[in-house]
């Protein structure tokens, strides 16, 4: 290797006898071997010598700018060759250039970082042949090449692992020196001979070393692989040297100009302002302090490589654009800022309005909008554009009309959700009083009510929603979830209620009782007089607590399989229910509590009762562990809590019902007991006259008897005692406004039982000794027998302690 047009293919063919193309001196000066040669060595016999002959460096057919290809080849021998033949001018040694010194040094220093060669294994041979020797010594020449050798290897950057490596480490450097080719062409023939010999591996001086040979079958892969490798390597692409001496200057001129941008007071100013809010014609200050920055390197960079030249300054616009970019990003946001307070004063105010002069939120939402993007349009023409620099108003008004469009749909999201929580209350107070209505009395079929009454609320709160939102653009599937929220939270706030309910199910169940066993038709309270049958009403009683119980068990869904889970359920609670009020009576009681039952049967309270396929079919309560089919999350009462419950209730229930029987006795003793003896005596005395008259006045006494008969019956046909328990002027009220329908009634009563009574008297015959007093009650029901101190009451009576004892 070495410059162009120095004698390097004239020193291959006479040192090895090959036939490379040598210049022609009279032809002129030139470039002749292009490329990489290479060829045999005739004259080298003791073993195969291939020689190349490298295409030289610093040619002008190539150019300053194209000096990829000498170092890729002078890399491509130094990688494959035993012998490096450096071919140098005696004159140009201790020169930077002319020595070749850039370019050996490039190539050792890709060399370490490229091929990793392992120090003292393979060391390749430089040969620095020194042509056109002077009567300088040898030694003094090699002296200065060695000096410079060591200087350019401690000087290359080299990978971690060869830090502190010296150049003898991976090259055996050998030196030898020619005679002029034209002036000395004998002794240069000479030289040439004695260099040739050095490759003869007998010689003392050989070059040739033994070690590592490598195949000849592998020689044109190997040599294959290192180009495609060297031609791959980028760092072997250096710039020319005014292109280096162009990028370094112009990138010197580029940080000057910067920093005199960033130092400039008048920036520093405009810096200041734009923190504090909006700048005025912001724009036009910034492009000339960008203009004049750029006007400044342009003037100064004039004179350096074109394309350099350009490519930093368009760096220096990028960095002034870094730079400016995050005060123009301030002031755009100040003017955006401006314009959305204004733009939230109008929208609130649209919102107020519901939609104002424009009829609607959305087209008041979109006429602001507007009003807003052309006012952003203007200030940014005015104060905020730069020319030149790639910001426009495009870029900057659609990020402003995102920020709109979030902020009314934020508006819009807010009233809808106000809105909504408005219909969401008037909801529940709607859904509250009838659901609280319909738990109080809790009878069979209260769901399908309870559910009818939460899509009626629903239904009416949907409608005045509809109307909050109307010019909302509320889409056709936003009104849809819009009405099934509020069907669902009509039915939540039911079975809110329901669940509560479930919470205080007793109390509810004693509440239920009271009301229809202490309470008449007309919501007064009993008192419990002879003609009231009190284990039918109990019994009533009973069952309407039982359908408080079977309703609150499970939540039940509105669809036809609801339903039917839902009437399981009360046939199950129901039959609970009916075996604890069931028992085994006598022939005698049986016919009482029939006559008793048909005549409670007009009451206005709805008592349940289970069809006899129903009964035998549903669900045994005192066995089951779960309501079978009854989702868990819908059950508020599990059997056993509903056997628990009603055992409680019984409890309660008997001791009620004892205590109402001993009023009913305490009342008809009190009303069987007689006269003080002093109130006798004085009638007897007062009245002697009188009764002697009528003792012996057979007439008189028939009337007598009549009277108190029918004055007897009157009193029990107008419930005395029950309407005066109401207060003294009430009592007189309904008994003046039943006196004469109830003459009536007794006086028909009356003759049917004088008729009755001569028609069947041939047949009468002797029964057990009993007495019974017609009654009817206030409607005119019929007659009622009342048992006396031994009837079947007292037995039912004596049941009922006795069961109350067992509760206990």
């Amino acid at each position: 290797m070495g410059p162009q047009s120095s004698g390097k293919s004239t020193l291959l063919n006479y040192v090895f006898g090959t036939s490379f193309m040598m210049m022609d001196a009279m032809a002129g000066r030139g470039q002749t071997t292009k490329g990489i040669w290479m060829s045999k060595s005739p004259k080298v016999t003791e073993t195969t010598v291939l020689v190349m002959d490298l295409e030289g460096s610093d040619g002008r057919e190539r150019g300053e700018d194209d000096t990829n290809f000498e170092r890729q080849s002078a890399l491509f021998a130094l990688s494959v060759a035993d012998v490096l033949l450096v071919n140098i001018w005696c004159h140009d040694i201790g020169r930077e250039h002319g020595s070749g010194k850039p370019l050996l040094k490039t190539i050792f220093q890709v060399n370490l970082k490229l091929f990793a060669p392992e120090p003292d294994r393979k060391r390749t041979v430089l040969l620095f042949v020194i042509r056109d020797k002077t009567r300088t010594p040898l030694p003094k020449l090699v002296e200065v090449l060695e000096a410079d050798l060591d200087r350019m290897w401690d000087s290359i950057a080299k990978p971690p692992k060869y830090e502190g490596s010296k150049l003898k480490d991976f090259f055996e450097v050998q030196y030898a020196a020619l005679s002029h080719f034209e002036e000395r062409y004998e002794d240069f023939q000479a030289d040439a001979v004695h260099l040739r010999r050095r490759f003869s591996p007998d010689n003392e001086e050989t070059l040739i070393r033994g070690d590592e040979k490598l195949p000849g079958d592998t020689f044109a892969f190997s040599i294959r692989k290192i180009w495609d490798v060297i031609r791959a390597q980028k760092d072997l692409n250096l710039p020319a040297h005014k292109v280096m001496v162009a990028n370094i200057r112009c990138q010197e001129i580029l940080e000057d100009q910067l920093r005199s941008f960033t130092e400039d007071q008048a920036w520093k100013s405009l810096q200041e302002a734009s923190s504090s809010g909006i700048v005025e014609g912001f724009g036009k200050r910034a492009h000339d302090l960008m203009e004049s920055c750029v006007l400044g390197y342009e003037s100064e960079a004039r004179y350096f490589d074109a394309h350099v030249r350009l490519a930093k300054l368009e760096e220096l616009q990028q960095r002034l654009l870094a730079v400016l970019q995050p005060v123009y990003q301030s002031q755009v946001t100040a003017q955006q800022a401006a314009i959305l307070a204004a733009f939230d004063k109008e929208l609130k105010l649209a919102a107020m309005e519901g939609g104002g002069l424009h009829g609607s939120f959305v087209a008041a939402a979109a006429a602001c909008r507007m009003e807003a993007i052309a006012a952003f349009d203007k200030a940014f023409s005015k104060h905020l554009r730069i020319d030149g620099t790639p910001w426009d108003v495009a870029a900057e008004s659609m990020s402003l009309a995102e920020v709109l469009d979030s902020r009314i749909s934020g508006v819009r999201s807010r009233e809808v959700l106000l809105a909504t929580e408005r219909a969401e209350q008037q909801l529940a107070s709607l859904v509250s009083s009838p659901v609280i209505g319909l738990l109080d009395a809790c009878s069979l079929g209260m769901w399908p009510r309870l559910y009818a009454v939460c899509g009626e609320a629903a239904a009416v709160a949907d409608k005045d929603l509809s109307r909050a939102l109307k010019g909302y653009g509320l889409s056709k599937k936003e009104e849809e979830g819009l009405s099934e929220r509020l069907r669902h939270r009509a039915t939540a706030n039911m079975q809110s209620h329901v669940r509560e309910a479930a919470l205080t199910r007793l109390s509810r169940m004693k509440d239920r009782f009271a009301d229809v066993f202490s309470l008449d038709d007309k919501k007064s309270p009993r008192m419990w007089g002879p003609s009231d049958n009190i284990p039918a009403i109990a019994q009533k009683a009973r069952r309407a607590a039982a359908s408080v119980l079977s309703q609150l068990a499970v939540i039940r869904p509105p669809d036809e399989e609801g339903n039917e889970q839902g009437d399981a359920i009360d046939a199950a609670v129901m039959q609970l229910a009916q075996g604890s009020l069931t028992s085994t009576p006598n022939a005698n009681d049986t016919a009482v509590l029939t006559r008793q039952s048909s005549a409670a049967s007009s009451s206005s309270v709805i008592c349940p009762t289970l069809p006899a396929s129903r009964a035998t079919s549903a669900l045994d309560v005192l066995s089951a562990a779960t309501w079978p089919g009854a989702d868990a999350s819908q059950v508020l009462l599990q059997p056993h809590d509903v056997r628990t419950t009603w055992r409680e209730f019984m409890s309660y229930s008997n001791v009620v019902v004892q205590q109402a029987l001993s009023t009913q006795q305490a009342n008809r003793l009190a009303n069987n007991r007689l006269p003080p003896l002093w109130a006798l005596g004085a009638m007897l005395v007062l009245g002697w006259n009188e009764f002697m008259a009528v003792l012996f006045n057979p007439v008189y006494l028939i009337i007598a008897a009549l009277v108190v008969l029918f004055l007897r019956s009157l009193y029990l046909e107008l419930d005395v005692e029950r309407e005066m328990a109401a207060g003294p002027l009430p009592g007189v009220l309904r008994l003046s406004h039943k006196f004469v329908p109830a003459c009536h009634s007794v006086v028909r009563k009356s003759q049917d039982a004088v008729l009755s009574m001569f028609g069947s008297a041939p047949e009468l015959k002797p029964s057990r000794s009993a007495s019974y007093a017609v009654a009817s009650d206030q409607q005119g029901q019929e007659g009622r027998r009342r048992p006396s101190s031994s009837s079947p009451a007292m037995v039912e009576f004596t049941d009922l302690r006795r069961e109350a004892k067992k509760d206990q």
